[in-house]
């Protein structure tokens, strides 16, 4: 199973916040057995995001059931979710539109 650095963190020594994380399930693993952990964490399963992973928001108490819960096979944090394709880069130009290219002085 993967943990992401920040998610072993919150599993070894868990504060008080509350997290959003992603959760993936192997592909015989029931996705009831993770609602029930959510919920016995005061947690909620916030969306279905396909593939078999979850995204879930819970106590950093919980994390450790989480990560204990049979058929899991990665958990990070939903930072994970937010490193997507920006779709208006062109490939041959900088973010944003800039051509990035050396120049000659």
């Amino acid at each position: 199973m993967y943990l992401s650095h920040p998610v072993r963190r919150m599993r070894n020594d868990p504060g008080e916040a509350t997290v959003g994380l992603v959760v993936e399930l192997g592909d015989d693993a029931e996705p009831a057995s993770l609602r029930e952990t959510v919920a016995a964490a005061n947690g909620e399963l916030v969306d279905d995001l396909g593939f078999g992973c979850w995204l879930v928001s819970l106590p950093e108490a919980g994390v450790d059931a989480l990560c204990s819960l049979d058929g899991v096979v990665r958990v990070e944090t939903d930072a994970t979710l937010e490193r997507g394709v920006d779709e208006t880069v062109d490939a041959d130009l900088g973010e944003g539109g800039a051509d990035d290219s050396p120049r000659e002085v």
